[in-house]
């Protein structure tokens, strides 16, 4: 974020401007102009987007909250900001919570988004770091209904699969539970599931300012079937595995300030 200080004081520098609301965000904005690029962190263009005070965030597959998490600092500096976290792994869960404590803008649902079903989820067993201590920082976020999604990004952690029949909801019964009539972001990263998700999605009911979600793992039928289903009411922008998706009055409204998104902007498959 702050490459353009010294190198050695810039893990300080971070954590510094990290906890104080905003500053942040001016740190990545001026370090962009200073190096004459574009920030694609999603967290950065959220900021830009969402005014509200008191905005609500809805994530779906939170994992513990931190590892390469687009929301977690905008939370803590954000500090009337609310979020619901889903996340179905339990060791998973356990840390997330503890990761966020007991602050009250903070709600929690230990499930899966789905047809509303029990379902068998698979994951990562916590031993599989220690017996194979050179796994990459993301092996513990391959939780799938789908064992293979596991092995097709790591055959050795075949012997290190976990699963069990968990709950489901569907997206309508989750957002009852929680009594959440309004969203202004809604953040789906879900290992393959993402479409499943948001096409259950009311856009007529409720429609977020920003949706972010991940298409890496989408089939080319369900990335062309996700766009389709956004594209007459949302803005889509797209950088390495993820969609962006900004509302489009929303966009209307903002876009001299948004205008540097463009390049990442997505064609319509039929445009």
């Amino acid at each position: 974020m702050l490459e353009f200080f010294p190198l050695n004081r810039s893990n300080q520098i971070k954590t510094f401007v990290g906890e104080i609301p905003f500053l942040g965000d001016f740190a990545v904005w001026l370090n962009n102009r200073l190096r004459g690029t574009l920030d694609t962190k999603p967290s950065y263009w959220i900021s830009r987007v969402i005014a509200s005070p008191d905005a609500q965030l809805v994530q779906i597959g939170s994992n513990d909250g931190r590892g390469g998490d687009p929301l977690n600092r905008l939370l803590k500096t954000r500090r009337k900001w609310k979020a619901l976290f889903v996340e179905p792994v339990p060791h998973l869960f356990s840390r997330l919570r503890a990761n966020y404590g007991t602050d009250r803008r903070f709600a929690f649902e230990n499930a899966a988004i789905n047809d509303g079903s029990k379902s068998t989820f698979y994951w990562v067993d916590e031993a599989a770091k220690i017996a194979l201590p050179d796994l990459p920082d993301w092996y513990d976020q391959l939780g799938s209904f789908d064992r293979n999604h596991i092995t097709r990004h790591i055959p050795e952690l075949s012997r290190f699969i976990l699963s069990e029949e968990i709950n489901g909801l569907t997206l309508a019964s989750l957002l009852r539970k929680h009594q959440i009539r309004q969203i202004e972001v809604l953040h789906i990263d879900t290992e393959g599931y993402d479409y499943k998700i948001l096409s259950q999605l009311d856009l007529k009911t409720i429609r977020p300012a920003i949706i972010l979600y991940e298409h890496l793992h989408l089939s080319p039928e369900e990335k062309a079937g996700a766009i389709n289903f956004l594209k007459n009411d949302y803005e889509l922008f797209q950088w390495g595995m993820d969609m962006f998706a900004v509302s489009k009055p929303i966009y209307q409204s903002q876009q001299a300030s948004l205008r540097a998104l463009d390049s990442f902007r997505v064609i319509h498959p039929q445009d």
